[in-house]
């Protein structure tokens, strides 16, 4: 029997929805189906983020796929084609991730690396156990609206 997917891909959904009403001149949101500003159009895309042209902040939610260490390493790519004064990534595990552990290790691993040589910051939020989408999405959003007041708190004043 294949387990049903259908909530956490709900809550990766409304995330993005969630994200998106901090929208403002000078404060740009990008979803799944749109290049991260910085590589080309046919490039990497982020489930979601908000940038100001200087400071980066992406959600990666792994609920079907089976490659999270890109979902980290594809913003050590995007240092050389655009150089962020800082990137800030939240990295959500839900209990639909069906790869093996190891590739979540390599993610942390590049995190790690990449927090020596870049400007970046990786917050790893483990919901592999999460019962209900409810609770995760509540955590999820106070973490992610701390940081995006303290990082775009002027273009949110206006």
């Amino acid at each position: 029997m294949t387990p049903d997917f259908s909530p956490w891909l709900e809550f990766e959904a409304s995330l993005a929805n969630w994200m998106r009403a901090f929208t403002r001149p000078g404060l740009t949101f990008r979803s799944g189906r749109q290049a991260i500003p910085g590589f080309p159009s046919s490039g990497f895309r982020a489930d979601a983020l908000l940038t100001d042209g200087n400071v980066l902040l992406a959600l990666e939610v792994e609920v079907k796929q089976t490659h999270p260490d890109t979902n980290v390493g594809k913003y050590w790519l995007l240092s050389e084609h655009h150089p962020y004064e800082k990137v800030i990534l939240f990295h959500v595990y839900t209990p639909a991730y069906n790869s093996y552990g190891w590739r979540k290790t390599l993610g942390e691993f590049y995190a790690s690396k990449m927090a020596m040589e870049l400007p970046f910051e990786y917050h790893l939020l483990d919901f592999r156990n999460a019962k209900d989408t409810e609770a995760a999405f509540e955590e999820v959003t106070k973490a992610l609206e701390m940081r995006i007041r303290v990082e775009f708190h002027n273009e949110l004043a206006k």
